[in-house]
């Protein structure tokens, strides 16, 4: 059974969801932890659940940007952890998560190369 198949609050028998005042075995059983969670009564989805492209669909319509300032053919990679490049339909954006904003070419050219020093990082 893989880890997805499993409910994310279900750990050694009993229901850690939120929505409980204290973990409790009284309401885990296989049919409903396993596999058919989503339909739980204690189950939040967090989308902590998306993995790869999904964590990025959308993001073009929750991001506005300019495609001649924003958009990058290639896309570029910065060390720092708050960058992240997002693919569109015309090509790629840099969006910077501390700033919640997509950056310019230049913007991104200078977190590629100098991520170390970054005023905002370091804030």
């Amino acid at each position: 059974m893989q880890r997805r198949d499993i409910c994310p609050y279900y750990k050694s028998g009993f229901c850690t969801s939120p929505m409980l005042d204290t973990p409790s075995d009284s309401v885990t059983s296989p049919n409903r932890c396993f596999k058919s969670y989503r339909g739980c009564r204690y189950y939040q989805d967090t989308g902590e659940e998306k993995q790869g492209l999904e964590l990025y669909q959308g993001v073009d319509q929750e991001v506005k940007f300019y495609p001649k300032v924003n958009v990058m053919e290639t896309p570029l990679d910065s060390q720092c952890e708050h960058y992240r490049p997002v693919r569109t339909q015309r090509g790629y954006v840099a969006y910077c998560n501390m700033l919640a904003r997509v950056l310019t070419v230049s913007n991104a050219s200078m977190c590629n190369k100098h991520w170390q020093t970054c005023p905002i990082r370091t804030s």
